[in-house]
């Protein structure tokens, strides 16, 4: 008997897509029907396997599609359901069970939707190169899609993360690079933490977070980081108020320069305390950049800058800008020539530098070399004959805190500023004839101050022959 019943039901009935009278309908028609029954076995048969199988080779998948051999009933899309399915059937069950012939069955079967597309459209039957197929037995990455390929699933990300810990006076954080490995669902602040305790590789440098420590939990929200550690974390800092700060703030730091992070909250075991040792912890903490020690580097840079700045104000008789370089507690001392002397040397504050050009007093600024006779100038006489000379902005030999003597004059600057870096400024003369042989050489020293994270201007010392 001619059965002329719509396959495209037997599909939606397989795939559950059908109301409940529908499937009713359905069910009721392939109890009556052996050639329709026939069709939905296959369906569910080959369903079946190809949840469970494997993936198969292009050559397996070559066989499969030419034992179907779709082009020959393509003009009869009703006959090639039946036929071709009944004809295939020998060779896909075998490649299923050993083979697991996924690839091939993802396009005809696997994927009802591509199932209709191949029912409707006989005349173009192609395997689908973009299928995506999910096998967790296959372990191996050079035949695993990439959908399944653990190296695909879990990337490696590779980032380098900035670990501050004290320096040997325990007054100043230090930062060290690292790179990490991070893979997927890694949770970054836990990981930076843990390399944090972890303890330095530099040379000089020393581990803050108190030994035990444990970390129960840690969540960002709102760009506060908190972060609940273990009971040892108080019991076991025994270090003083210096170390309390150096084990805060290599923690606070660290965390904050991570991009989501502004402040970090403490909890000793779920809940926030008031105080540390001396510190209190029941508020979050902010970064705090003045406590980090800067490179080398850093430093040489950051003063290089500033004496830039000063020279150019100095040249141009800018002093408002000058004024703005000037060491907010010292002040700024002149130096006649290359040997500070404390007691004799004149010493502004930022304030009083403003209005020094413009003041007709005459101050005592020391001793003219030779004569011993005092240097009793105006502050524009003491400009024109002991600061700029000569145009020590555009001088070829500048240096960085580098002592070179020049003359028999005894230079102290270290001495007087051990803390202090210097920038020199040197003209080296004229190159007169013999015995005077550049005797017109002349310098200028700008020494500057580390206060409260800036450099600051705190000496102008002024460098030339003297007898």
């Amino acid at each position: 008997m001619k059965c002329n019943f719509s396959f495209e039901d037997i599909i939606k009935y397989s795939e559950n897509q059908l109301s409940d009278e529908e499937k009713k309908r359905v069910k009721e028609h392939l109890d009556a029907c052996e050639r329709c029954k026939r069709h939905y076995g296959v369906l569910k048969f080959t369903e079946t396997y190809a949840k469970d199988s494997s993936l198969a080779s292009k050559s397996i998948s070559k066989n499969v599609m030419e034992a179907i051999d779709v082009n020959r009933y393509s003009k009869n899309k009703k006959f090639w359901v039946g036929r071709a399915f009944h004809k295939a059937m020998p060779v896909i069950k075998p490649i299923l069970v050993s083979a697991a012939v996924l690839v091939v069955v993802m396009v005809g079967v696997t994927n009802f939707s591509n199932l209709r597309g191949l029912i409707n459209n006989g005349n173009n039957v192609e395997p689908n190169p973009t299928a995506s197929v999910t096998n967790h037995q296959n372990t191996n990455p050079a035949v695993l899609p990439e959908s399944t390929n653990p190296a695909v699933q879990n990337p490696v990300e590779k980032r380098t993360i900035t670990l501050y810990y004290s320096n040997s006076n325990a007054d100043k954080v230090v930062a060290e690079k690292r790179e990490v490995e991070i893979i997927k669902d890694t949770q970054i602040e836990r990981l930076v933490f843990e390399e944090l305790q972890k303890g330095p590789k530099s040379e000089g440098l020393y581990a803050t977070v108190p030994k035990g420590t444990r970390l129960l939990s840690v969540s960002t929200e709102g760009g506060i980081c908190t972060l609940d550690l273990s009971r040892e974390f108080v019991d076991n800092n025994s270090v003083g108020t210096a170390g309390e700060l150096m084990t805060l703030y290599s923690i606070i730091n660290t965390m904050t320069e991570l991009p989501n992070i502004e402040k970090v909250q403490f909890l000793i075991e779920g809940q926030k305390q008031d105080a540390y040792i001396h510190a209190v912890l029941s508020e979050p903490f902010k970064r705090n950049d003045k406590i980090i020690q800067k490179s080398s580097s850093e430093i040489k840079a950051e003063v290089e800058a500033k004496s830039q700045t000063a020279i150019k104000a100095i040249k141009e008789k800018d002093m408002e800008k000058l004024a703005s370089l000037v060491h907010p507690m010292k002040g700024v001392l002149f130096s006649p020539y290359s040997h500070i002397e404390l007691e004799k040397h004149k010493v502004f504050t930022k304030d009083q530098i403003i209005g020094l050009l413009e003041s007709g007093e005459v101050y005592t600024w020391g001793e003219y070399d030779g004569s011993g006779h005092p240097i009793e100038l105006t502050f524009a006489q003491y400009y024109d004959r002991f600061i700029y000379d000569h145009d020590f902005e555009n001088v070829e030999i500048v240096s960085y805190n580098e002592i070179k003597p020049y003359g028999n004059t005894i230079v102290n600057i270290l001495d007087i500023y051990p803390d202090g870096k210097f920038i020199e400024y040197y003209f080296p003369g004229t190159a007169q004839p013999e015995p005077y042989d550049s005797a017109d050489w002349a310098s200028l020293r700008l020494v500057f101050e580390e206060y409260d994270g800036q450099w600051y201007l705190v000496c102008i010392a002024h460098g030339q022959w003297t007898i």
